[in-house]
């Protein structure tokens, strides 16, 4: 990815706070946003709260359906899309080459202001397609979004907001009203593990474990939808059947100790038939707690009749 003249970039106090920034110095209350019919659940917890209404927009297998995204369009008076071409959350849909074209030639036909976050984006380099990033397609449109935290450490805060010059003023002036200081010492700390190359020792790790999950994951659960990325993903979308409220089959795994979260809190409004688990393979101490609690996990789904 190479940033053209006409780009900014700021170094952000992490991913969070990029979108929030965003939310805030984009968009004015009331205007209306395109996003994927199930996404991400921060992002809507924080345009509830700057009274932001989230557009949902139907999926299909390639991701964000292109003749939903331009009927919302003539429909609903969009100000904006939302979108997470690498492996989106929670669904995992990857976006192919032609989709991602489709969807910036849309995005130019009227006007939407784009947030392309990139929360996976060392994934992009494991793609066998390749893929462009958004931004890269539609630079006068597109804020891209990416930090550190899952690249290198959950706790380091630290992230990377590129955005276009005619946003500039406004952005700038958004991030300096409402940031009182980004770490230094995380910001160094992130600079240099990228200098001394090691940030590339840990994605190379990383990607090795997810791996070796990925691999137990279908071991429990070998039906459970693919792409080009599911190797190397840190979480997997489990398809559910018989039943309406995954909220139940939350708590009922809490009951015994699992922790999923189910599509409902990822989802804009109630009008999907889609029910699925967000599996996450990358919380647990050990490939043998993992082991542990898929096997769990399998034996509580299969006895409810959910899969």
């Amino acid at each position: 990815m190479r940033l053209t003249p006409t780009q900014h970039i700021l170094i952000t106090a992490g991913g969070e706070k990029s979108l929030t920034l965003l939310l805030m110095t984009l968009f004015s209350s009331g205007d209306k946003i395109a996003v994927d019919e199930f996404t991400y659940a921060n992002l809507i917890a924080t345009a509830q709260l700057n009274n932001l209404h989230l557009v949902a927009i139907k999926n299909d297998q390639g991701g964000m359906n292109i003749e939903a995204l331009k009927h919302a369009c003539q429909n609903n008076n969009l100000a904006g899309l939302y979108i997470m071409p690498e492996y989106s959350n929670p669904t995992g849909a990857v976006l192919s080459v032609a989709r991602r074209k489709e969807i910036a030639t849309i995005a130019q036909e009227y006007g939407l202001k784009i947030i392309e976050d990139d929360y996976l984006s060392f994934l992009s380099k494991l793609n066998p397609e390749r893929p462009p990033k958004i931004m890269e397609l539609l630079p006068d449109q597109t804020c891209y979004v990416c930090s550190m935290s899952k690249v290198l450490a959950l706790g380091l805060r630290v992230g990377y907001l590129v955005f276009p010059a005619q946003l500039a003023q406004q952005i700038k002036n958004g991030f300096f009203n409402t940031t009182v200081k980004t770490s230094t010492l995380n910001t160094a700390i992130a600079s240099m593990a990228i200098k001394e190359h090691v940030v590339q020792q840990i994605i190379q790790n990383k990607v090795t474990l997810a791996k070796q999950a990925n691999i137990l994951f279908e071991q429990y659960f070998p039906t459970a939808p693919t792409n080009q990325l599911t190797d190397y993903a840190f979480f997997r979308r489990l398809p559910l059947k018989n039943v309406q409220n995954t909220a139940k089959v939350e708590q009922a795994l809490a009951n015994i100790n699992i922790r999923c979260f189910g599509s409902d809190r990822f989802q804009i409004n109630a009008s999907s038939n889609d029910h699925f688990l967000r599996v996450s393979l990358s919380a647990n101490k050990s490939l043998d707690e993992l082991e542990t609690g898929l096997k769990k996990l399998r034996k509580f789904l299969q006895k409810s009749n959910l899969i």
